[in-house]
């Protein structure tokens, strides 16, 4: 039964088929919900939802807008706030993803200047490569023994879709800050070089020909990360590498990667990826 009040997405009776958290930065999660005014406030990530089934009669009460349907969109920014009329029951799944990821990927992917990337909000948009990969490679998958390489691997896919449609993301006006590409080219090209020592600010800052602290916020417009983040992907990165290519045990590609024991290496692999080292090793054979 509809009331006139509008309550909030969690305090909703939204049942929860299952959730998984891949990393700190990518999450999914299958509801489904019915009879119900909500808003929804998007305050810590950017939501992609997708309606599996039904959401004939739901709409927007905040503004006008058309009706939900399988295979329907939407996509939620990180702080956009809307107001819903849901009807009939449906079910649907969100794709939780941090801006710096999004950005992240860009940057790895595209070679795409971080600082040019937003996001729009859009309500009931229909997508067939996009709902293919929500309800093939996702909703069929289970989430708890299909590999989280597996299932990071369909997400980055999913979000690189988003990247390359250009209806998905909006134009961003004049850029300000940042390091000049010349800059970022000669930064990126030492941390690469030097990931398997100490590498400390003042030579990146110097590079740059820039204070510390002005340096750490150009850095970060263009990189997406700090300075310490984008070495330990870096390190990470060549961790994956080595766990590949060669038998090395894990103790001296933690050493050989500038980090300072197995442990450690152990703790930032699983941050990053959302596995650990030897969770990789055992699901590349």
């Amino acid at each position: 039964m509809t009331t006139n009040k509008h309550i909030s997405f969690n305090q909703s009776h939204k049942l929860c088929f299952r959730q998984q958290t891949l990393t700190n930065n990518l999450g999914w999660a299958h509801y489904q919900n019915s009879q119900e005014r909500l808003f929804y406030v998007n305050e810590k990530q950017h939501t992609l939802s997708m309606y599996l089934s039904g959401g004939y009669q739901t709409h927007r009460t905040d503004v006008r807008s058309g009706f939900g349907a399988p295979g329907r969109f939407c996509l939620m920014p990180k702080g956009s706030e809307s107001r819903w009329q849901l009807g009939t029951p449906q079910q649907f799944m969100h794709l939780y993803f941090d801006d710096s990821y999004l950005k992240q990927l860009a940057i790895e992917v595209f070679d795409m200047d971080p600082r040019t990337i937003a996001l729009p909000e859009l309500t009931f948009f229909e997508n067939p490569g996009l709902e293919s990969l929500y309800r093939y490679n996702m909703a069929q998958a289970n989430w708890h023994q299909t590999s989280p390489l597996a299932l990071e691997q369909v997400t980055n896919t999913i979000l690189v879709s988003l990247l390359q449609n250009s209806t998905m993301t909006k134009h961003v006006g004049q850029l300000k800050g940042g390091l000049s590409p010349a800059t970022v080219k000669k930064v990126r090209d030492f941390i690469h070089a030097n990931f398997y020592r100490q590498i400390f600010l003042s030579e990146l800052a110097s590079l740059a020909q820039l204070s510390e602290y002005h340096f750490c916020r150009m850095f970060k417009e263009s990189f997406a990360r700090t300075p310490q983040a984008y070495l330990t992907y870096v390190r990470i990165e060549q961790v994956k590498h080595l766990i590949k290519t060669t038998s090395d045990n894990l103790m001296d590609i933690a050493l050989n990667c500038g980090f300072s024991n197995q442990s450690h290496m152990g703790r930032y692999f699983k941050k990053q990826l959302g596995i650990t080292p030897k969770a990789y090793q055992k699901n590349l054979f």
